[in-house]
């Protein structure tokens, strides 16, 4: 069994307020919010370490996704 771990994280307005707004927009929880983007994370440098390149396709356009 998994035990959860409590972590206290300071967000700027902009973020704060982008966190609530996707929570709001997806009818998630701001905690499942946060869990969804690490683990995007975890896939970018995944992808990342293993000579792979994630793409975004928008309008038309085909973009790479480069994780700062």
């Amino acid at each position: 069994m998994s035990r959860t771990k409590r972590v206290n994280v300071n967000f700027s307005e902009g973020a704060y307020d982008d966190l609530e707004t996707i929570a709001d927009q997806e009818g998630k929880s701001k905690a499942d919010v946060l869990r969804n983007a690490i683990a995007l994370e975890r896939l970018f440098h995944e992808t990342k370490r293993e000579g792979g390149r994630l793409l975004i396709e928008r309008d038309g356009q085909i973009r790479e996704i480069i994780p700062r």
